[in-house]
């Protein structure tokens, strides 16, 4: 019984006129057409029903069958016609949809929601012309309607007929008064037009309606007049911003982008270290002023020092903000500074050791500080706050080795390496790093495997050739292939002296001693300070060659230089050659 009630109230709404129609029509017919047309009203009034049911139901295809039926039985039945209308235009049948919005129109020019419904139809279809014909009837019909008016003024818009608009936008003003909503519009259009003076007007308008607002329509002018290239007229209003508001927290920020534009650096600057040294901006404003103010270049190359000085005043301003920290212990990292770096990271996590990246930033710090025992320390630390992610396994693995605990080192690479998804170069890291591990266990088949691995991954890595060559020498086994690895090493990095050093210690082992003696004192040259391991490298093949007392001296210096192998001392004494 709902839904009956239901359709019943919806005929009685779309349905308005049908029984005018068909009186007027009755007085031009004979008494005995009567009962014809009753029985004819009758059946589209079922229909009608009917096809409504359908609608409502969601049945598009039923209800569209049935309204049709209608109009063949009643061609100017304009309520079928609208429900055809939206059907078709819910359908994206914006064609049909108009068809038959336009020919309910035209039998019921009065009524307003066939002419809403063209609006609707014309706007999607992007028939300019039609829809404002559409908004203009609807007005002329209802003056004072605001909707009738802002879809009018939206009409002339997309007409580009921007002074109709401004005039319609003028009578929507006329009833509600003035508003932002509107200055605001037709602000725009002064400037599309480029009347810049009626365009301030508009604001200015705004500034005297509501005072309480004047900073922001200030800022609104100063922009405006910014973009238009009119420095001098932005300035004055900046002006009267700083006048009136001397406490605006975002007004140093806005100058600062202000001066930059007119190409004055240092005022720029200046007023962007006041807006950073206000602790009432918050630090997510300076941080994207910072990002936007700078390119990548300019950050870590051009203006570092400025960017370092901008981080500072962040962290002396926001002391208790982790973000504040690790914006500059990043800007440190990459400086190099690794010490000061990772206090910066420390203060982070001390805060909030839920950062990830942080974590990882540290543990660079560190690696780089070459101080294993914190990243023994941080790096097991990490691995039990985020058990899932590989790379602390990696950098405690690092911290195990450089500790000579090889086991342990090698459970971590093995551990770390099964959580490697989709990254290639981390997992030539791990197995390079399980190489070396398992080398130095004495592991030589696995040592070689690991390698192996990371050479099916990147066969163009120099820093594995160079490892996996370099073992493979000190071991004597499968020399033709570790000469094949060193030459390739030292053609991919020819600037390394380690791979120099590496392919001429390949030679030397395989008896090539003047071909090793050429490479090794190449390595030597590319290197800043005396090494002792190329000292006895050279030492060695010297003695080779017989140069005894040049091996001897090459030998001493080796000493001098540092640790060399473990036979550097007994070669001296007794002027002979050990491996």
């Amino acid at each position: 019984m709902k839904n009956l009630i239901t359709i019943l109230l919806l005929l009685a709404i779309l349905w308005p006129n049908v029984g005018f129609s068909q009186k007027r029509e009755r007085k031009k017919k004979h008494k005995t057409d009567e009962s014809s047309v009753s029985a004819n009203n009758s059946e589209v009034t079922n229909l009608f029903i009917d096809a409504t049911k359908y609608r409502l139901l969601g049945e598009s295809e039923k209800a569209i069958s049935q309204y049709e039926s209608i109009l063949s039985k009643n061609p100017r039945h304009s309520a079928s016609m609208y429900e055809l209308a939206q059907l078709y235009f819910e359908a994206g049948d914006l064609s049909s949809a108009a068809r038959f919005g336009e020919q309910a129109a035209e039998i019921e020019p009065e009524n307003k929601w066939y002419k809403l419904l063209l609006v609707e139809i014309y706007g999607k279809a992007g028939q300019k012309k039609e829809l404002l014909e559409t908004c203009e009837k609807l007005v002329e019909q209802d003056p004072g309607n605001l909707d009738y008016l802002y879809e009018l003024s939206n009409a002339y818009l997309m007409n580009d007929d921007g002074n109709n608009a401004i005039k319609t936008y003028n009578k929507i003003e006329e009833l509600l008064g003035v508003t932002e909503e509107i200055s605001l519009q037709k602000q725009k259009i002064f400037l599309i037009e480029n009347k810049m003076d009626q365009a301030a007007a508009e604001i200015n308008k705004l500034i005297v309606e509501f005072p309480d607002q004047k900073t922001r329509y200030l800022s609104m002018l100063a922009e405006m007049y910014m973009k238009a290239g009119k420095f001098d007229e932005a300035d004055t209003y900046y002006q009267q911003i700083l006048a009136s508001d001397p406490e605006n927290q975002y007004i140093h920020i806005t100058l600062a982008d202000y001066y930059r534009q007119r190409g004055d650096k240092k005022r720029s600057f200046d007023e962007l270290k006041i807006g950073f040294n206000s602790p009432a901006l918050d630090i997510d404003t300076k941080i994207r002023v910072l990002l936007s103010y700078f390119t990548v270049d300019e950050m870590y190359n051009q203006n570092k020092a400025d960017v370092f000085e901008l981080a500072e005043i962040l962290v002396k301003t926001h002391p208790n903000d982790p973000k504040a920290h690790s914006m500059y212990g990043d800007f440190l990292l990459d400086d190099k500074k690794y010490s000061e770096a990772r206090t910066e990271f420390r203060e982070v996590i001390a805060v909030d050791s839920s950062r990830y990246a942080v974590w990882e930033s540290l543990l660079n710090a560190e690696i780089q500080l070459a101080d294993y025992n914190a990243l023994a320390q941080e790096s097991n630390r990490a691995i039990e706050l985020f058990p899932l992610l590989p790379v602390p396994y990696l950098f405690y693995g690092i911290a195990l080795l450089e500790q000579k605990q090889n086991d342990e080192a090698i459970k971590s690479f093995n551990t770390g390496v099964k959580l490697v998804s989709g990254n290639n170069l981390l997992l030539v890291q791990f197995y390079t790093y399980l190489g070396d591990a398992h080398n130095r266990a004495k592991n030589f088949r696995l040592s070689d495997e690991s390698y192996e691995k990371a050479l099916i991954i990147d066969p163009e890595n120099s820093f594995v050739l160079n490892n996996y060559s370099y073992y493979l020498s000190l071991r004597n086994e499968n020399l033709t292939k570790a000469e094949t690895m060193s030459a390739k090493a030292v053609k991919l990095d020819p600037e390394n002296a380690a791979n120099m050093d590496t392919y001429g210690w390949v030679l030397y082992k395989l008896g090539r001693y003047q071909e090793a003696e050429t490479w090794v004192e190449k390595a030597v040259a590319a290197t800043p300070k005396s090494d002792p391991d190329l000292m006895e490298h050279l030492g060695d093949i010297n003695f080779k060659l017989g140069k005894t007392d040049k091996a001897m001296e090459l030998w001493q210096e080796a000493l001098k230089a540092g640790k060399g192998s473990e036979f550097l001392d007994k070669k001296i004494k007794e002027k002979k050659m050990y491996e």
